[in-house]
């Protein structure tokens, strides 16, 4: 009765913690999420969250040391080494980041967001090729996904093929029209470079029109997806 008592205990407190993390009270979930950490201390489960929490507040150290604790109590679990990764890489250590990504490839070669991250860590080291390599893999999963789409434009960009950067940020502005106005902005850009004036000058307008208050965006927020267990 007493253990019973206390593996209720326990799961009541983790709810409740989630609760409070959907609400994005983060420092009443920790709290909580602590509380359930000594009732059991083996489900890996709640020291994830416990990150989630953290990456949230902003701490992203902190966070990554929970995702370590997270790790040792399951290492196949593939969401938490993934958001190692991305901590990785938003410290700008690359070398680190990829290491884990190739990881996650290598257990499940159908995760879309693992090709995405590695096409973004290899664009970071201006490694064209490999960056095109797994943007390619991250399309052939998800075709219709604007942020690889915007992506591989990006790739094509820096490599000054106008007419295929054109192309594909062309896709991710028709795959998703209204939440980023950034993807307007690398194609009207782009219709710069390769000499289209008229056409630049029509995205820039249809910028001003549709997004009046834009001044950028943060490029994390429009990078990765962190992986959450609630």
């Amino acid at each position: 009765m007493f253990k019973l008592n206390i593996l209720n205990n326990w799961k009541k407190i983790y709810n409740d913690a989630l609760d409070f993390y959907k609400k994005k009270n983060y420092e009443k979930a920790l709290e909580l999420f602590k509380q359930a950490k000594k009732l059991e201390p083996q489900n890996y489960k709640i020291p994830y969250n416990m990150a989630l929490c953290y990456q949230n507040l902003g701490e992203d150290i902190v966070a990554l040391e929970y995702y370590k604790s997270a790790n040792k109590l399951c290492p196949g679990d593939m969401d938490t080494i993934y958001n190692m990764g991305c901590i990785y890489f938003s410290k700008n250590l690359i070398d680190e980041a990829i290491k884990l990504f190739m990881e996650v490839i290598k257990t499940d070669n159908k995760n879309y967001d693992a090709f995405y991250a590695l096409s973004i860590c290899y664009a970071s080291l201006a490694q064209w090729e490999n960056s095109q390599k797994y943007c390619e893999e991250a399309l052939r999963l998800q075709e219709c996904s604007h942020r690889a789409n915007n992506q591989m434009g990006l790739i094509f960009y820096s490599v000054e093929d106008w007419e295929n950067a054109i192309k594909y940020f062309k896709k991710a502005v028709k795959l998703n029209p209204t939440q980023f106005p950034k993807y307007y902005s690398n194609l009207a850009l782009t219709y710069d470079k390769a000499g289209k004036k008229d056409d630049a000058l029509r995205i820039y307008n249809k910028i001003k029109k549709k997004f009046p208050d834009y001044q950028g965006l943060d490029f994390m927020k429009i990078t990765f997806e962190i992986k959450s267990k609630i």
